[in-house]
């Protein structure tokens, strides 16, 4: 491997990980913290890469060493191979439960279980596998990674590399007279942005209200009624007029923009149950390429701004984008995630995710929790990163409480013993030891612009994914903003074109020309209150929890130490609920190691208390 590729602070061959997992050569993964020291950590041979994905694990195609020098040295230290060697068949049970809590780093669950001893947390590492050297294969944006969660690859396969991406192929909304007739007029290439811009009803959290009760806070809950269509369900809420186009004139659902199937799709095939319980309608992404691999999907909007501007609380009768928004209130985003919460609860009960009627429980299902990253980004962390604050600490205990109470349903509704879980993240969040710098992204646009440079499109957050108009201006770019980097007013650290990083994509028309990566503790963002953010390769941004729980699990109890990744969750939820994962789209990472058998069937006692 080139000297070149240690010579910035990121994870820089991270990318091809879900693959070089279960598919590559001793691939070595550069793990940098935000402080800028690095360790390596070597993955377990199975076969060589071929294709792209080869190219992107060997090729740097910058020329010449980065201008930056003041870039970090590596300590080149590889680990051993675990005692438990290469992946191996996963505990069988009856269901999976997978919950993405947004946020939490692998550090966060090791640093709350030692200060909550006597919590869920640390009740169901007594009895799981944590892995606390998971990494997600970046960006580290929600889209790419639930795709990481749920089909086991990278951009790579997918295609995906942001909820705001780019496609040279597809045509803008609006240019088709009438959707799915005719044929587009303009010019191909548009931005692909899936987000609350595209509900039907932009400031609603959507559904028909409920009320639920916990901890003696009255909290609305939104309950979907069996008539369909129903905002909030099934993608019945995404407005299609705001969707990009092909060359057919038919919409590109977020399910029809991902390339990969997902283990909902394939579970379903396979006779199985599947729901799932997301921030927002776009999380239809996860239905897989047929747009149906999810029986109950519930997505109510986090950023409606429709929270009761006396309590927070999520109201559907604030419909008009003045109340609180969601995504961005520390107290709010508990009452929003009490909506995933009863919902789930509901399913292990035997119904639908409204309460409304009865189902079977899922075989495969989860929801997705916003505290922690809400009360990363407007709570944080405090002395330099070693502990949590109160605003994030109360989110965590909110979360530990909500596994808690899923675990007593489990139980009290005889699921307990045949049910497991996965708990593991989209994404982390960078910085946690200082607060971000927030740097505007557009004067770097505009110096672009003033070398004729023309943007097509400009993503940032803690990372900025650049396509330009013409890629043949990419040399002339890339020279340029390294030459820009020089003034730290720009808050760039070093800029690379997406090989360097792992980043290319089979996708015709997806890869972005160009990959900038600010400097550390700074997130491209106009001036805010935000403290952090995530979808870059830091370590922080990528290195997030994992942790496997299932009842009679003979490794209970330990830690698997070896580097794993997070894409490496899709095969093993599958295979936890006896479906193979041969169906999932190739590429795919294989999975888990260190869940090798288990012992006979007893009463878990991860659920107690």
């Amino acid at each position: 491997m080139s000297a070149k590729c240690w010579n910035t602070c990121l994870l820089c061959c991270l990318a091809v990980l879900s693959t070089t997992a279960a598919a590559g050569n001793r691939q070595l993964l550069q793990n940098t913290s935000e402080e800028g020291t690095t360790a390596t950590r070597a993955l377990a041979p199975v076969s060589a890469p071929a294709g792209p994905a080869a190219a992107a694990a060997n090729s740097h195609t910058s020329s010449g060493p980065s201008n930056l020098a003041a870039g970090p040295k590596v300590s080149l230290a590889a680990s051993s191979i675990s005692a438990y060697g290469a992946a191996n068949a996963a505990p069988n049970v009856s269901n999976t439960i997978l919950v993405s809590v947004d946020g939490l780093h692998a550090s966060d669950l090791t640093a709350y279980i030692a200060l909550e001893p006597n919590s869920t947390l640390a009740r169901l590492a007594m009895q799981g596998v944590i892995y606390p050297n998971a990494y997600l294969p970046g960006p580290s944006d929600s889209f790419p990674g639930i795709l990481a969660l749920t089909t086991g690859n990278n951009a790579t396969v997918t295609g995906v590399y942001y909820d705001d991406s780019y496609d040279r192929n597809l045509y803008p909304a609006g240019s088709c007279a009438t959707i799915n007739s005719g044929k587009p007029t303009g010019p191909n290439g548009t931005e692909c942005l899936f987000s609350e811009l595209q509900d039907i009803e932009t400031f609603s959290i959507g559904g028909v209200p409920g009320v639920g009760v916990y901890n003696g806070l009255a909290t609305n809950v939104t309950t979907l009624q069996m008539d369909f269509p129903t905002r909030g369900l099934n993608g019945t809420s995404v407005n299609e007029s705001a969707l990009p186009l092909d060359a057919t004139c038919k919409p590109v659902h977020a399910w029809r923009f991902n390339q990969a199937n997902t283990v909902f799709q394939v579970a379903r095939a396979a006779g199985k149950r599947t729901a799932w319980i997301d921030k927002g309608p776009y999380y239809e992404l996860v239905q897989g390429q047929n747009g149906t691999g999810v029986m109950d999907l519930y997505t109510p909007e986090i950023s409606c701004q429709c929270g009761d501007n006396e309590t927070g609380i999520p109201s559907t009768a604030v419909t008009d984008g003045t109340g609180v928004d969601l995504a961005k209130n520390v107290t709010a985003a508990r009452a929003y995630d009490e909506l995933h919460v009863q919902a789930v609860i509901n399913q292990i009960s035997g119904k639908h995710s409204s309460g409304n009627y009865a189902a079977q429980i899922p075989n495969l299902f989860g929801l997705n929790f916003q505290a922690v990253s809400v009360g990363q980004k407007y709570a944080g962390y405090k002395n330099n990163g070693t502990a949590f604050s109160a605003g994030l600490k109360a989110n965590l205990d909110y979360v530990d409480q909500s596994l808690a109470r899923i675990l007593a349903t489990l139980r009290s509704s005889g699921n307990a013993a045949s049910t497991g879980l996965i708990i593991s993240a989209k994404h982390g969040q960078q910085p946690t030891a200082s607060n971000a710098t927030l740097i505007s992204p557009t004067p770097i646009a505009t110096a672009l612009s003033s070398q004729n440079i023309s943007v097509a499109q400009f993503t940032t957050d803690d990372i900025g994914l650049l396509w330009l108009t013409s890629s043949e201006q990419t040399t002339i770019a890339l020279a340029y903003l390294r030459n820009l980097a020089q003034n730290s007013s720009y808050g760039i650290l070093d800029v690379n074109e997406p090989a360097y990083y792992g980043l290319v994509s089979n996708v015709v028309g997806r890869t972005p020309d160009l990959v900038i990566v600010p400097q550390p503790g700074v997130v491209f963002a106009s001036p805010g209150k935000k403290l952090s953010e995530h979808g870059g390769l830091m370590k922080p941004d990528v290195n997030v929890a994992l942790m496997v729980y299932t009842p009679h699990l003979v490794t209970a109890g330990t830690i698997y130490n070896e580097t794993v990744s997070v894409s490496q969750v899709a095969c093993t939820s599958l295979s936890m609920i006896g479906v193979p994962c041969s169906t999932l789209t190739p590429g795919y990472a294989q999975a888990l190691p260190g869940l090798t058998a288990i012992a006979p069937a007893t009463t878990p006692t991860a659920s107690s208390g």
